[in-house]
């Protein structure tokens, strides 16, 4: 059986009215057309829909029931209707390790300034490893990653300080680290500097996401490791003291699918690398884009 969306339209405004002619004055139909439209659903559905008492149309309980599908069948209708009439809106999809999503989305949206509102923008946080992976499968358009080796195609690499990030005081005879799993190269740079320096180091907290690794931190139990300017507020950069030497530098590189060369992804392709550039006193016209 199928029914047409115009008879459940007029169904539900004679359900939300109590009337055919606020019904019919509501869709700009006459009395009697609004009258045909709820006899024809009614043969459709075999049953009354409504009963008249006291001049308003009390619903059934078929009608009841219908109502609330009726509901559901017409927004779907509709949010379809809308989506396939709206202009077509470019998308990019970034890849970002949290701590760095925390550091430079918000400076990179501010950036784009009106732009943004032009560009679906979709964000993944995840270790560079793996953001990178997909950026090669092309389920990124672009990525911000530290590894051991930076991208040799990379757009933009810049080379960052990274810093000890402490929060309460906390006895130091043995440093606890909290850190992602292994495969990062913080974690790396942490525990080769500490073995160099013969500190006695324990991994106290390991965690794929910035929220467990921050948690630890900020209780006191663990100190970590960021790229200079991006620790949280309320916790304290530090580039050495007596028991944490001084780290080595990193590498950020942006990195973005081969063969996708949209100017949206152009854009904030080079907005990001200006924001990278200004933060680490570099030249923006080191990034290339496609």
């Amino acid at each position: 059986m199928d029914i047409e969306l115009r008879l459940l339209r007029s169904f539900v405004a004679i359900y939300e009215t109590g009337s055919i002619s606020r019904a019919a004055e509501r869709l700009h139909c006459t009395q009697a057309a609004m009258s045909m439209r709820l006899k024809l659903l009614e043969t459709d559905m075999k049953g009354a829909l409504f009963l008249r008492q006291h001049h308003r149309m009390e619903p059934t309980a078929l009608g009841n029931d219908l109502y609330a599908r009726a509901l559901t069948v017409l927004a779907v209708y509709d949010e379809m209707l809308s989506a396939t009439r709206r202009p077509t809106r470019a998308r990019v999809r970034i890849g970002m390790p949290d701590d760095y999503a925390l550091a430079f989305l918000g400076p990179m949206l501010e950036a784009l300034g009106p732009a943004a509102n032009e560009i679906d923008i979709e964000v993944v946080c995840d270790l560079s490893a793996t953001l990178l992976a997909q950026v090669q499968r092309r389920e990124a358009d672009l990525a911000l990653v530290t590894l051991t080796v930076p991208p040799p195609d990379a757009r933009l690499t810049v080379r960052a300080p990274l810093r000890w990030l402490t929060g309460p005081a906390m006895p130091r005879d043995t440093v606890r680290l909290a850190a992602y799993p292994e495969g990062c190269v913080f974690r790396r740079a942490m525990i080769d500097t500490l073995t160099a320096a013969g500190t006695h180091w324990q991994v106290a907290m390991q965690s794929r996401g910035q929220a467990g690794i921050l948690a630890a931190v900020q209780a006191g139990a663990a100190v970590t490791a960021v790229a200079a300017g991006t620790g949280p507020a309320g916790l304290t950069e530090i580039e050495a003291d007596e028991t944490l030497p001084r780290l080595p530098d990193v590498t950020l590189s942006l990195v973005s699918a081969p063969e996708n060369g949209t100017s949206a992804l152009a854009h904030v392709t080079h907005v990001l690398a200006d924001v990278l550039a200004r933060r680490y006193a570099l030249d923006a016209a080191r990034c290339q884009t496609a």
